[in-house]
C-alpha cells in the first residue's frame, strides 16, 4: 500500500528516462521502493544513530545518459496483445515441460520446439508476425501461376481465364498481408489441381512447385490453469494450409504422346482457319470452324482416357471447307428453283408404306422427330426449329384422325423415301424440293425419290406456291439491282435493292406458315418500267379530269378512243396516290395502288390494241371504287407553316389605279418574340397580286405551340404607300385564326379588310399549309365510276 501524493508535490518522473526534472517530493513518501533502497535507508540510520524519526528515502540518482537510448527503447517497446508484461515466463522450464506434456498427449499435433521469447518488433521490411500467412499466399499464387500456365497449353481458356481471376484476389491479399492487414482463411481462394500440362510431351521437364516449410507454429501463453481434458483449444496463430502435393509424373506412352500432338495440331489449325476467315469478313465459316474447334476438345478428352482411335480420320480444314460450300451452294440452288428438282428414279417397292392412316402418320412422324433431334445435335437451329412446327402438324393430324375429322393431307410434307397416305394418292416429291413453311431435310440427306410413273404428284399447297413467289420475286429484284449497277444508275439500284431486302420479313411469315397479302408486294422492275412508260406512248392530253367519268355506249362511233381516255385518267389517279402514300412512308398502300395502276395497265393495253387494229370495242363494265388518302403536304417538314399571301382583292380607295400597296403580318409564335415580316410593293392597282411565300418554324410537341393555334390568330395590315412628305396610309386589317390547322392541313381562303369593327371594303386571299394535322390525320373519301375491260 502506498500513500496518494498530496497537493502540490509529485514524484520525479526521471528515473524512468523521460523527463530530466528536479522535482522536489516534500513530504510524500515514494510510491516504489527497491530493495537496495530499503537496504541503504537501514544503513543511513544506523550511521546516524537511529535517533529519532527516520529520514525519508532520497530520490534515486539520475541514470546515466549512456544508458537512456536503451530505456526509451524498451519504454516504447509495443508489447503484442499476445504477451504479458513479465516476459521471464517465457523461458520458464516448468512451463516448458508442461506444455511439451499436453502436447505429446495429443497425437496428431508434432512435439512442439522449444520457443523463445518474442522478439521486439522490427523495422519496415522485414518479415511480421503474419509471415505464415504472406507464406501461404505466395504458395498459392505460384499454384495458380503453374495452373493457369497449363490451361493455356492445354487451350481451356475459360479455365484460363478463372485462374487469372484467382491470381489477381492472391495479389491483391498478398499486399494487404504485407501492409499488416489482417486477412481471413475463407477470403484465400482455394488450391487447385494442376493436372496433366499440355506440353508434357516437351523435352523439357514441368517446374515442380516445393511447398515451403510452415513456420514454427507460437503460441500465446498460456492462463494459469489449463483444463487438461480440452488441450486442443490452446490458443496459437492460425497454421497454413498447405497445398495439395502435385500429382505424381506418370509415364506415358511416346505413341500416345505423339498421338495427342497431332490431335492438338490440327486442333490450331482450326482455330487459325476460323480467325482467318473472321477477319476476311466470312463469320458463317468461322463459325463452321469454331465448331470443329469445340468438337476437338470432346475427342482429346476422350483420347486422354485412353479410348483407341484412328487419326487418319480427323478432319481437315480444307475437308471442312470444301463440305460447307457444296451444301451452301445445294442450299441456294435449293431455295431459289420454283419447280422440283430432278431426283433419281425409285421403284415404288423402295418406298416406306403404310397399310393405315393411322400407322402412316406415325411413320411420318418419327421420322421429323429423328431428323429434328439430328439438326439439334449438329447445331443447325434453323432447321430444328422447322423440323419441330411439322412435327406439331403430325401430331395434330394424328389426333383430328383419332376424333374421326378430315384431314389437311396436302398440307403435310412427306419425308424422302415414303410413300403415298393410304387413300390419299402419291405424295409430292419431296417437302424440300420448294421452299415451304414445313421445310424437309437439306440436300445432304437422303434424296427424295421421283413419284411412280403411273400415279400422278400431289400439287403444290397454297402456302408452298407464296413462298415460291416470294422467292422469286426477290430474286428480280435483286437481278435488277445488278442489272441497274453495271449500267451505272446507283439510285435505281438502291431503289431495287432496299425493296429485295423487304422481302425478308414476308419469306420468314412465310416460312412460318402466315398468310402474306400478295396485294402489298412491290411489282416486279418490269412491270413498274412498262407503267412509266405507258405515258410517254399516250399523250397527256388523252388524260382529262380525274372527277370526269362520263358513261360510255359501246355504240358510240368513238367508243375506242374514249375507253382510252378514261382509262388513261384512272391510271393516273392510281400512280398519284402512290406517290402520295410513298412519300408519306407508307410502302403498303403504295404497292396496292401500283397494283391496280397494273391492272389498269393491261385493260389499257387491250384497248390500244384494238384500236391499232380497228376491231371492235371489248366488253367493259363499271365498278364503285372508294379510296381513302390520307391529306398529307409532302413537301413540308414536319415543324414547318408555310404561308403565302397570294394577292389582295378590290381595294376601296379613291384611285384604283394609281395606288400602290404593300402587306405586313405578325405571326404570335414565339409569344416573346413574335415573326413578322411584309410583301414587296406593288404599283398601280387596288387588286395587286402578291404571291409572296414565308416559312414559319413552329414547334409540333410543344404546349405552347398548340395553344397558340387554339388561341391565337395571325394579324395582316394592308397599307398604301404615300406620296412626299406624307407617311403609307392604313386600308385595312384582318385576323386570320390557327385553329383549322389542327384538323386541315391546308387553309386557303379570302378575308374582307376591316377597319376596327367597320368593313374597309375589298378582301385578302391567303393560304396556310402545314405537313399534317396538329392534333388529328385528315383523311378524304373519294368515290369513282371504275371502268374494268372484261376478260
Amino acid at each position: 500500500m502506498y500513500k496518494k501524493p498530496a497537493s502540490g508535490k509529485r514524484s520525479n518522473l526521471s528515473q524512468f528516462g523521460l523527463l530530466d526534472m528536479d522535482v522536489d517530493d516534500g513530504d510524500d513518501e515514494q510510491m516504489d521502493l527497491s530493495d537496495d533502497d530499503m537496504d541503504l535507508e537501514a544503513e543511513l540510520a544506523a550511521i546516524s544513530g537511529g535517533g529519532g524519526r527516520p529520514s525519508r528515502p532520497r530520490k534515486p540518482a539520475a541514470v546515466p545518459a549512456t544508458n537512456l537510448d536503451a530505456m526509451i527503447a524498451a519504454s516504447l517497446k509495443d508489447i503484442p496483445s499476445d504477451e504479458d508484461d513479465g516476459s521471464d515466463d517465457d523461458d520458464d522450464p516448468d512451463l516448458l515441460n508442461e506444455l511439451q506434456a499436453l502436447s505429446v498427449e495429443d497425437d496428431e499435433a508434432p512435439a512442439p520446439p522449444p520457443r523463445t521469447s518474442r522478439p521486439a518488433p522490427a523495422p519496415p521490411g522485414t518479415v511480421t508476425g503474419q509471415n505464415s500467412t504472406v507464406s501461404l499466399l505466395q504458395e498459392r499464387i505460384s499454384n495458380y501461376v503453374l495452373a493457369e500456365k497449363t490451361a493455356k497449353e492445354k487451350g481451356e481458356s475459360s479455365k484460363a481465364r478463372r485462374f487469372g481471376r484467382g491470381l489477381k484476389t492472391l495479389n491483391d491479399l498478398l499486399k494487404q498481408a504485407k501492409a499488416g492487414k489482417p486477412i481471413k482463411d475463407e477470403d484465400i481462394p482455394p488450391p487447385v489441381s494442376l493436372g496433366k500440362p499440355a506440353s508434357e510431351s516437351a523435352p523439357f521437364p514441368q517446374p515442380q512447385v516445393e511447398p515451403a516449410p510452415p513456420p514454427d507454429p507460437v503460441p500465446d501463453p498460456e492462463p494459469p490453469s489449463i483444463p487438461e481434458a480440452e488441450p486442443e483449444e490452446l490458443p496459437s496463430l492460425p497454421e497454413p494450409k498447405q497445398p495439395p502435393p502435385p500429382p505424381p509424373t506418370e509415364e506415358v506412352d511416346p505413341e500416345k504422346q505423339q498421338g495427342l500432338l497431332v490431335i492438338l495440331k490440327r486442333k490450331e489449325e482450326f482455330k487459325a482457319a476460323a480467325l482467318a476467315s473472321k477477319h476476311a469478313g466470312d463469320k458463317t465459316m468461322a463459325l463452321e470452324y469454331l465448331k470443329v474447334v469445340k468438337q476437338f476438345d470432346v475427342v482429346v478428352d476422350a483420347y486422354k482416357s485412353g479410348q483407341e482411335m484412328d487419326l487418319s480420320e480427323l478432319p481437315t480444314v480444307e475437308m471442312i471447307a470444301t463440305a460447307f460450300k457444296s451444301q451452301q451452294k445445294e442450299e441456294d440452288h435449293v431455295q431459289n428453283s420454283t419447280e422440283p428438282q430432278p431426283t433419281p428414279p425409285t421403284t415404288e417397292g423402295g418406298l416406306i408404306t403404310a397399310s393405315t392412316m393411322e400407322e402412316a402418320l406415325k411413320q411420318r412422324l418419327a421420322a421429323f422427330q429423328q431428323l429434328e433431334a439430328k439438326a439439334k445435335e449438329e447445331g443447325n437451329s434453323s432447321k430444328a426449329r422447322r423440323m419441330g412446327r411439322i412435327v406439331k402438324q403430325y401430331v395434330e393430324a394424328i389426333r383430328l384422325h383419332a376424333a374421326g375429322r378430315p384431314l389437311p393431307a396436302d398440307e403435310l410434307p412427306t419425308p424422302a423415301g415414303y410413300g403415298a397416305l393410304p387413300g390419299h394418292g402419291q405424295p409430292a416429291a419431296a417437302a424440300s424440293l420448294s421452299p415451304s413453311p414445313s421445310p424437309s431435310p437439306a440436300p445432304s440427306t437422303l434424296p427424295a425419290p421421283r413419284a411412280a410413273p403411273s400415279q400422278a404428284p400431289t400439287p403444290p399447297s397454297r402456302y408452298d406456291k407464296q413462298l415460291a413467289l416470294l422467292l422469286h420475286r426477290q430474286k428480280q429484284f435483286k437481278e435488277a439491282a445488278i442489272k441497274a449497277k453495271k449500267s451505272g444508275d446507283i439510285e435505281h439500284a438502291k431503289e431495287y435493292l432496299r425493296a429485295a431486302k423487304g422481302f425478308d420479313s414476308m419469306i420468314e411469315a412465310a416460312k412460318g406458315g402466315l398468310i402474306v397479302d400478295l396485294k402489298s408486294l412491290p411489282l416486279p422492275p418490269k412491270a413498274k418500267e412498262n407503267i412509266e412508260h405507258t405515258f410517254d406512248v399516250v399523250s397527256t392530253e388523252d388524260c382529262g379530269p380525274s372527277d370526269e367519268t362520263p358513261t360510255i355506249d359501246a355504240e358510240d362511233d368513238n367508243v375506242l378512243s374514249r375507253l382510252q381516255h378514261q382509262l388513261t385518267s384512272q391510271l393516273k389517279i392510281c400512280l398519284d396516290n402512290r406517290d402520295h402514300n410513298r412519300a408519306m412512308g407508307n410502302i403498303a398502300e403504295a404497292n396496292r395502288y401500283e397494283h391496280l395502276a397494273l391492272t389498269v395497265k393491261q385493260d389499257l393495253d387491250v384497248v390500244i390494241v384494238a384500236k391499232g387494229l380497228d376491231s371492235k370495242p371489248p366488253k367493259f363494265h363499271y365498278e364503285s371504287r372508294q379510296f381513302s388518302m390520307v391529306q398529307c403536304n409532302t413537301d413540308l417538314n414536319e415543324n414547318d407553316l408555310e404561308l403565302t399571301i397570294v394577292r389582295g382583292i378590290a381595294y376601296n380607295v379613291p384611285n384604283p389605279k394609281e395606288v400602290d400597296t404593300y402587306v405586313k403580318f405578325e405571326f404570335p409564335y414565339p409569344q416573346d418574340a413574335p415573326v413578322s415580316d411584309r410583301t414587296s410593293l406593288v404599283k398601280d392597282t387596288n387588286s395587286p397580286q402578291y404571291d409572296a411565300v414565308f416559312p414559319l418554324s413552329i414547334s409540333r410537341g410543344a404546349r405552347p405551340c398548340l395553344r397558340v393555334f387554339k388561341r391565337h390568330a395571325i394579324k395582316f395590315e394592308i397599307y398604301a404607300r404615300g406620296g412626299w412628305f406624307r407617311s403609307d396610309r392604313l386600308l385595312g386589317s384582318l385576323a386570320v385564326k390557327l385553329a383549322p390547322l389542327e384538323a386541315a392541313v391546308t387553309l386557303h381562303d379570302s378575308y374582307p379588310l376591316m377597319d376596327g369593327r367597320r368593313p374597309a371594303g375589298g378582301s385578302l386571299e391567303v393560304k396556310l399549309r402545314v405537313r399534317t394535322p396538329l392534333l388529328q390525320p385528315q383523311v378524304v373519301d373519294t368515290t369513282h365510276r371504275w371502268l374494268v375491260i372484261d376478260n
